[in-house]
């Protein structure tokens, strides 16, 4: 028996309330069904395990369909890793090149990578004559040759390379010198003594940067309509003239001779 108060007074409760209670809820079924009812965590798991497994199947599926894909995108995957490990890879590009790999630091490699792309059009704008005025480039009826050079990249063997390709290929090419820096009465007197090239400032090194000549010398080949069709190594500025003389021979190809 059971008292409760209510108001001041006191009442009297038998244990068949609290019975009858219950025994409404297990009439619903409602205990039941805590009974048998999968945690929610449960559940979710469940289903994302078939859902994994679908995917695992499509998968396994899709191999098995197309398993000469795998072996020959595995097979290109281990001969790339080997010629890269050996070094064959590079060996290759060296050699078509033509550049010495003992040339390439580090260095010149991160800086290589700004060049601008062999086949995209380049802006020549903001190279100006010896007065300051504003020279446009490209040649429209000529492929443009810029060769930038400063006062401390052996000018005058430089100078004598530059007059000697545009007098073999003046018919093709008209080629420009741009001069970095300011010269001195040694560089003048050099420049006055060439014939046959154009000696262009870049005063605000907007075409400098825009080429990546960071080392110079450094030549370039632009076709009439601003498309770049060659530019030399960033490791030319150590080269000696008889390795540019090696370099303008394979430009000449460009050229058709």
């Amino acid at each position: 028996m059971l008292l409760s108060t209510h108001e001041g007074r006191l009442f009297e409760h038998t244990p068949q309330v609290f019975t009858n209670s219950l025994s409404r809820y297990n009439a619903s079924g409602f205990d039941d069904r805590i009974k048998t009812a999968e945690p929610f965590g449960v559940s979710l798991m469940r289903g994302k395990s078939f859902r994994t497994e679908g995917k695992i199947g499509k998968l396994a599926r899709w191999a098995k369909d197309n398993w000469q894909v795998l072996i020959f995108w595995l097979a290109c995957a281990f001969a790339g890793w080997y010629l890269g490990a050996r070094g064959y890879g590079m060996e290759i590009y060296f050699r078509i090149t033509g550049i010495n790999p003992q040339e390439w630091t580090p260095l010149l490699l991160l800086t290589t990578q700004n060049d601008p792309k062999i086949g995209s059009i380049v802006s020549l704008e903001g190279v100006t004559d010896w007065q300051g005025k504003p020279f446009k480039l490209p040649f429209p009826d000529k492929e443009t040759a810029l060769l930038f050079v400063c006062g401390r990249c052996g000018l005058e063997d430089t100078l004598n390379l530059a007059q000697a390709f545009q007098n073999r290929y003046y018919q093709k090419v008209r080629l420009c010198v741009v001069y970095i820096g300011e010269p001195d009465a040694e560089a003048y007197a050099l420049m006055q003594r060439t014939k046959g090239l154009i000696f262009l400032r870049d005063p605000k090194l907007e075409v400098f940067e825009r080429l990546n000549a960071l080392y110079m010398p450094r030549f370039y080949l632009i076709s009439a309509n601003g498309t770049l069709r060659y530019l030399s190594p960033l490791t030319g500025y150590l080269w000696r003239p008889e390795r540019w003389e090696e370099e303008f021979e394979r430009i000449s190809q460009l050229l058709g001779r």
